[in-house]
């Protein structure tokens, strides 16, 4: 039997849908139902295998990041997607 937990392709790929048209960290936490860990597990994981990129943004609030999906990762997410979609 199949547990309704989300396996790390579909949180993965939660990601990349968010960070299409550039999303903050916290839109990333919110809207993609993450923790906290898990935010900080994923991410970096992304930066380092250059699947999104970090944008650092000044403001008069003072700095904030976007993320946005690369060629890499946008050719990722159609292969999570594939890849999924055998499970459905």
């Amino acid at each position: 039997m199949v547990n309704n937990r989300r396996s790390e392709l579909e949180i993965i790929g939660k990601i990349l849908t968010l960070s299409a048209e550039g999303a903050k960290p916290t839109e990333i936490l919110y809207k993609g139902y993450l923790s906290y860990t898990q935010y900080k597990k994923y991410l970096p994981f992304l930066l380092e295998k250059d699947i999104i990129t970090e944008k650092k943004i000044e403001s008069d609030n003072g700095c904030s990041k976007i993320y946005k999906i690369t060629n890499k990762g946008k050719e990722f997410l159609k292969d999570i997607n594939k890849t999924l979609s055998y499970f459905k």
